[in-house]
């Protein structure tokens, strides 16, 4: 049972409002024949759609069997259309390329029905209509009634309980339309059919009820029907509208069969699309991985660097920043000013880059940050490769000796030390900055160095024991990585940088073109220290000495050293932008922890850090050597002179006994059998009064003007005493009376006369003007 309440439907434009059905209220019987008549305009094809389900009405509610449609979803709709309506339209809209029985037995693909029932339901609704012969044509070997019968029939096909016909005789010819109109009246027995036409004569013929329409709204009804007083009938069950996919498949497969031409063209227009939207997005990918590559690849060679202390050099460096509050205001510094100089003043103005600089200077918490790194940082693991933390531990390098023969320290050497600034074995940890390093650590993120490097011989370390050689992009290897293997005799590299440091113009190169394969590096070991293992603890003062001077306690530290060997030869390859590690050795992380383990294990650490405010060297607090620092350092007590080695640097002299016998003729007389003991000789001389009248060096002013640490001052004060020790044990020293001692002018004369002759002096001097220029030379 059909009703319609109230239902209004308007069409608005931008400035028109068209009212097709203006409050309409109309009830259908379960089984009847309605003619709906009216003019053009009236809203007759409105109310068939809203009907139907195929439009959708503003206001108003349409009731199908009791229950209202106001909140019928899409789906609610499809389920009525499918399964309560049937559409016979004016046009036909049968399908071409299909026959009529496809055509019928389309409308049942919807419901799940299978193939075969699908085709029996479909010509029994053929035969009905009259068509049971002409199964196999297609639409347009029909006429215009039977195409209008082959509507029909798929109309009927699923059973529906209301046939909606719109125009069905529009089309057709007189006898046509009759046979039509008798073929809806039968249908008409147990259902409801409604019908809009425009031919009245059809209607009143055939029609149990005419209603008219104008202007949207109901002007007359040839019998009313009220719902309230009639009986309702059971509602039909719903079925599920669904289409299964083979079915779906197949349907589809036709239609592009039939328009093979269309197709065709569709199918490349569509691929030129894919083709070029496949183009854009493999471009932008790959872009993308470009940059994303040479971002890894530069951020591995530059890599983001967090220090506990930093501040920015640029500005200084350049000489450009603010001016000084001071500056006269109003002043035009630009490049056409009059003259070239700032108007209105006569004051050049100052840049404040030094104290902007320090100004910038900020301080990190480096504790709390790698707690919160160590904690997940937040999924900061996500935006970066690795996380590498810097300990400022530097291997010490030895070539294990053979048999008797002593260990060679390669690292630090002449090179590195001339770099650092010092003779110290432990002041190598700046190196890394300066590029001098020949070791280094690799970075911890082996996918990465997988795609920059190509492994040529061997295999990368994994071990704390394992370390790689890293090739340049040509695949050399350096000289100096070569003397810092032992590859090359360490001593050349050290006596060619002495020669330098000497700048008398007299360096002899030694000869290049050595041969080194693949094998020799695979097969080169040697031991790693810690720099903590160079030190010795003097029982008598408390003190810790480096002794990495003295080859046989050395001997035992490398012999219980970490021995190390080269496992793989590494090569940057062609697709690498940049490269995350040096030329040289790169050894594993493992081997810096092991490095730190075993410094932490050494007393003398173990002493720091019992006393963290006591300096274990000088054993002065840091406090009193900041202070010298600021105050200047009394050299004073620096150095110290051995009396000892001063009486053992006389010896008798026989040419001055020859000049005391006044001219007497020695030659002649045999003294080979004396035993003359000359062992007292220089016993009556007073060397204490002798330095308590010599002249004191006044130190005072040595260091000013110039910037040092506190450990280079030390090694001032230790490169001071080993020039000094020299002298005293020179031949110009030897050759200076007592007299001659307490007279400054002499002694100077014989100084500089050891300065200017003396090599090992010469080498000294270059050691103290790489610390603090010939300023400080000069000084001492």
């Amino acid at each position: 049972m059909l009703e319609l309440k109230g239902i209004c439907k308007r069409y608005v434009t931008q400035s028109f409002t068209q009212v097709a059905l203006d409050s309409v209220s109309l009830s259908f019987r379960d089984n009847e024949f309605v003619a709906i008549l009216g003019p053009s305009g009236s809203g007759k094809t409105t109310m068939l759609n809203v009907i139907g389900g195929l439009d959708h009405f503003d206001s108003g509610d349409l009731l199908i069997d009791g229950i209202s449609t106001k909140d019928f979803r899409d789906r609610d709709w499809d389920a009525y259309r499918n399964n309560r309506i049937g559409f016979v339209f004016q046009s036909y809209n049968l399908i071409p390329h299909q026959t009529i029985l496809e055509n019928v037995e389309l409308a049942l693909t919807l419901t799940g029905v299978g193939h075969a029932e699908r085709r029996q339901r479909a010509r029994e609704a053929l035969e009905k209509v009259g068509l049971g012969e002409h199964v196999n044509k297609r639409p347009s070997q029909l006429s215009g009634g039977q195409m209008q019968r082959v509507a029909i029939a798929r109309a009927l096909i699923n059973d529906p309980e209301i046939v909606l016909a719109d125009e069905p005789t529009g089309a057709l010819d007189s006898a046509t339309s009759v046979q039509v109109m008798d073929l809806l009246k039968d249908v008409a027995r147990d259902r409801l059919v409604i019908m809009v036409t425009h031919n009245p004569e059809l209607a009143y013929q055939y029609a149990t009820r005419i209603v008219n329409l104008a202007d949207g709204k109901i002007t007359d009804d040839s019998d009313p029907f009220d719902v309230a007083k009639a009986a309702r009938r059971e509602a039909k069950p719903t079925r599920k509208t669904s289409m299964s996919f083979v079915t779906a498949l197949g349907l589809s497969a036709r239609n592009l069969m039939t328009k093979k031409g269309r197709t065709a063209m569709t199918a490349f227009a569509g691929s030129i699309g894919i083709i070029g939207i496949a183009a854009i997005l493999a471009l932008s990918n790959g872009v993308n991985g470009y940059i994303k590559k040479v971002e890894e690849d530069t951020l591995s060679s530059y890599p983001l660097t967090i220090s506990k202390q930093d501040y920015d050099l640029s500005s200084m460096v350049g000489g450009q920043g603010a001016t000084d509050d001071d500056s006269p205001e109003n002043v035009d510094l630009s490049d056409d000013s009059a003259g070239g100089k700032a108007k209105g003043t006569d004051k050049i103005p100052v840049v404040t880059a030094v104290k902007n600089m320090f100004a910038s200077v900020k301080s990190n918490d480096m504790t709390s940050f790698k707690a919160w790194l160590d904690a997940g940082g937040d999924g900061i693991d996500k935006e970066v490769n690795a996380i590498q933390y810097g300990y400022g531990v530097t291997p010490v390098v030895y070539r294990a000796g053979k048999g008797d023969e002593k260990p060679v320290r390669l690292v630090p050497n002449a090179m590195t030390e001339a770099m650092s600034g010092g003779a110290s074995s432990a002041a190598t940890v700046s190196m890394e900055s300066m590029g001098t390093s020949v070791f280094n650590e690799m970075i911890e993120d082996q996918s990465l160095l997988d795609s920059q490097y190509d492994v040529v011989a061997g295999h990368w370390p994994t071990t704390a024991n394992e370390a790689v050689m890293v090739l340049s992009s040509r695949g050399t290897v350096g000289d100096y990585t070569l003397y810092s293997i032992g590859a090359l005799d360490i001593d050349e590299l050290n006596d060619l940088v002495n020669s330098a440091m000497t700048a008398d113009g007299k360096i002899e190169t030694p000869e290049t073109g050595a041969d080194f394969t693949y094998d020799d590096a695979l097969s080169t070991t040697f031991k790693v220290l810690s720099p903590a293992d160079a030190y010795r603890k003097n029982e008598e003062t408390g003190m810790w000495t480096d002794m990495s001077d003295d080859a046989d306690f050395m001997a035992a530290k490398v012999a219980d050293g970490i021995d190390v060997h080269i496992v793989g030869v590494v090569r940057p390859n062609e697709t690498a932008n940049a490269s995350a590690l040096s030329p040289g050795i790169a050894y594993t992380h493992a081997l810096t922890r092991q490095l730190m383990e075993r410094a932490a294990d050494l007393q003398i650490v173990q002493e720091q850090l019992d006393h963290p405010e006591t300096d274990v060297f000088t054993g002065k607090t840091f406090d009193e050597l900041q202070g010298e620092a600021k105050q200047g350092v009394d050299l004073g007590s620096m150095f110290s002179v051995d009396e000892a080695a001063l009486k053992s640097a006389f010896s008798f002299d026989t040419s001055a006994l020859s000049g005391a016998a006044g001219g007497m003729d020695l030659s002649g007389i045999d003294l080979s059998g004396l035993d003359i003991d000359l062992s007292g000789v220089g016993k009556d001389i007073d060397f204490s009064d002798i330095m308590a009248k010599a002249p004191t060096p006044d130190f005072s002013g040595i260091f000013d003007g110039l910037e040092l640490t506190p450990e280079q001052m030390q090694q001032v004060g230790t490169l001071a005493n080993q020039l000094f020790e020299g002298f005293l044990q020179s031949d110009q020293f030897k050759a200076l009376s007592p007299e001659d001692l307490k007279d400054a002018s002499k002694l100077s004369a014989a100084f500089s006369t050891y300065l200017e002759s003396d090599t090992a002096a010469q080498q000294i001097l270059a050691q103290l003007k790489a610390l603090g220029g010939d300023a400080l030379a000069e000084r001492l």
